[in-house]
């Protein structure tokens, strides 16, 4: 128990390479291997990270032994890899999504639980302070508007929807427990690609909670922003101040205040807090900047933690398979209007 982990990492990329630096720093974990196709790549990582590079996973399964791996290959990849890890015994950190379909994704949950390794995704906004007090602090949310923009289109292999809408996807559906009985999409082919830039879509819950969410790759400016609004408050989160969280607070002001803010902090909200009324329409205002400690090196500290058994799951399989049949949901639909490809969304689990 107290020999160190040994760790690999599937894909040099601009992920996998932050993955290998964090375990190069965690304690009792031993960076073993770097899997990477490319052989310029395994070059510069093997330079960079001073342990073997591998071309393929058959080749590292034979060559080294490895306890645990980071993938963070291509998303068409996940299922694929992640099964051949399982299958070898060890556990896995994936990169979200977990895969591209609902029934990959269910696969790979068995084989984890019967084999009885971890199998952890890699949704990195579990691991924000802003989103853990956000959590702690919205009731019964009525209203949630979710936008996530970037003039990059890096990832090419699949659409806006895994690539970006997931993460608040993921977010939204933590916060909000009920049944979806409504859902509308619309999305569009920028580029020559196959797959969507752009897609918009509107989930209505069982309690009537309304979610909307915006995502696209070829937009002028970037944003990562969340509004979550209950019966007694507005949060809105800025998540493009990297490495800080903006979060700012609406509420009303207590009838016997009138123009005056009595101050305090609301539920405990108390990074660098200010307050102030609008005299007219009497809303308090808390501006709070967070600061995101790392969490990617949370989120790796804790998959080591899990393997090591000292923790619960933040976040549950359950919980990535729900993500994902939303996900799916959605790329059904446009598939079904002529907007995206339709082999990533062959089955709708509605």
């Amino acid at each position: 128990m107290n020999a160190p982990l040994r760790v690999a990492v599937v894909g040099a990329g601009v992920m996998g390479r932050h993955h290998a630096n964090v375990y190069r720093l965690l304690p009792d974990v031993e960076l073993v291997g770097i899997v990477e196709p490319d052989a310029r790549r395994r070059h510069e990582a093997e330079q960079q990270f001073g342990c073997p590079t591998y071309p393929d996973t058959e080749t590292l399964l034979a060559c080294a032994r490895v306890d645990a791996a980071s993938l963070a290959a291509p998303t068409t990849m996940h299922h694929t890899i992640t099964a051949r890890l399982l299958a070898a015994g060890l556990h896995v950190l994936v990169e979200k999504p977990v895969a591209t379909r609902v029934e990959d994704a269910q696969r790979l949950a068995a084989m984890s639980r019967d084999r009885g390794l971890v199998l952890q995704v890699g949704h990195i906004t579990r691991f924000f302070r802003a989103i853990e007090r956000l959590r702690a602090e919205v009731g019964q949310p009525y209203l949630i508007e979710a936008r996530r923009l970037t003039p990059n289109g890096r990832i090419q292999d699949v659409g806006v929807v895994l690539d970006l809408m997931i993460h608040d996807i993921d977010i939204v559906l933590g916060l909000v427990r009920q049944p979806i009985v409504d859902v509308a999409v619309a999305g569009h082919t920028v580029g020559a690609g196959p797959h969507e830039d752009v897609c918009a879509a509107q989930v209505r819950f069982a309690d009537g909670c309304v979610a909307r969410f915006l995502a696209s790759r070829v937009a002028p400016d970037a944003e990562r922003s969340l509004v979550v609004a209950d019966a007694r408050r507005t949060f809105r989160l800025d998540f493009a101040k990297d490495p800080h969280t903006e979060m700012t607070v609406y509420r009303p002001a207590p009838a016997e205040a009138g123009d005056r803010h009595a101050g305090g902090d609301p539920g405990g909200l108390d990074d660098h807090a200010t307050g102030i009324a609008g005299s007219a329409s009497h809303i308090l205002v808390d501006r709070h900047v967070v600061f995101e400690d790392n969490p990617l090196r949370k989120q790796l500290a804790h998959f080591i933690t899990r393997i090591r058994g000292g923790t619960d799951p933040i976040g549950t399989l359950e919980d990535d398979i729900r993500s994902l049949s939303l996900a799916q949901d959605l790329l059904v639909r446009l598939a079904r209007q002529g907007g995206v490809r339709a082999s990533h969304a062959e089955a709708s689990p509605r």
